[in-house]
């Protein structure tokens, strides 16, 4: 299932969600101002969507979808909030098809360099003005809201620096891959837990890994600091059995021909979610991992000595 089917089917108005239920046509511009300018400065860290097409009730949501010829280019929209809103905020527009009906998707991303207001005077709104997004309502930014946003300048980003998992270590019960954790902000950050989910390319979830550790084994109470303007690359621990082969098809000698999606989650003390994601990664498996799957297809597997 992927991320807007998701959240159209379950999602609910909050700081990184709204529902419309008509395109913003030239009558309706200031309001797209007003929202985009919104859920840019939310406090959400990841993407934010307003998707078009969809009446949102108290008793559930009703599809009203959009006819495909009256369907409004992106650039329209990208030209009016480019002219007037400052800095620049990256978002796209876009056709999603559901259920026989076409929606229109805003996907507002890169929100990190907030705060984003109106650069100049339009219509009823004033040079300056700056909304925020709390919960399912627009409000006016307050200074704590400024304080929030000047504290939390930059971003925490996670990046697979290899494509391959490699399920070696298993005296430990652990595969690893290499990544790179970078601060950009002016606080310190301390991720308390974490997990990386496997999955096919339909989007189906085959496996769920947690993390361990970082270059070393730590286990359950593993802790991660990262000062202000910092990183950290090394190999991520996370946890791995001898059934995960069976999960992810993987064969006597360690190999498999399909290629997954990796999605790592990461959790900071705050609460805040932390993740990033790979297309066409692959695993690699050797050692004791492998003796059930040698044990089904009756190939005799030495333990290593530790065992």
């Amino acid at each position: 299932m992927d991320k807007i089917y998701e959240l159209i089917e379950y999602g609910y108005e909050c700081d990184y969600l709204d529902f419309k239920e008509r395109q913003y046509n030239k009558d309706k511009s200031m309001d797209l101002i007003t929202d985009i300018m919104a859920m840019a400065n939310s406090r959400h860290n990841g993407d934010k969507f307003i998707i078009i097409g969809v009446k949102d009730r108290p008793e559930g949501k009703e599809i009203k979808g959009i006819e495909p010829k009256d369907f409004i280019d992106s650039s329209n929209y990208k030209q009016l909030i480019m002219n007037n809103i400052e800095p620049e905020i990256q978002f796209d527009y876009f056709k999603y098809e559901y259920k026989g009906s076409v929606l229109g998707i805003f996907r507002i991303s890169s929100t990190d360099n907030k705060p984003y207001m109106l650069k100049k005077k339009y219509e009823r709104l004033n040079e300056g003005h700056c909304l925020i997004r709390k919960g399912s309502m627009n409000a006016l930014a307050k200074r704590s809201d400024f304080d929030y946003m000047y504290l939390n300048k930059g971003q925490f980003e996670i990046r697979f620096l290899e494509q391959s998992l490699h399920a070696v270590h298993d005296a430990d019960d652990c595969a690893s891959i290499v990544v790179a954790l970078s601060n950009t902000t002016e606080l310190p950050i301390t991720i308390i837990g974490g997990t990386l989910y496997i999955s096919n390319n339909q989007g189906e979830e085959l496996s769920r890994h947690r993390v361990y550790g970082l270059d070393e084994f730590i286990g359950a109470d593993f802790k991660l600091s990262l000062p202000p303007k910092s990183e950290v690359v090394g190999h991520l621990l996370v946890g791995f059995s001898s059934s995960d082969p069976f999960r992810l098809h993987i064969d006597e000698y360690g190999l498999c021909d399909e290629e997954y999606d990796f999605e790592l989650l990461l959790l900071d003390a705050g609460q805040k979610k932390y993740s990033a994601r790979i297309r066409q990664g692959s695993v690699f498996v050797d050692g004791d991992f492998l003796w059930k799957v040698k044990q089904q297809k009756g190939i005799p597997h030495k333990f290593r000595t530790y065992r």
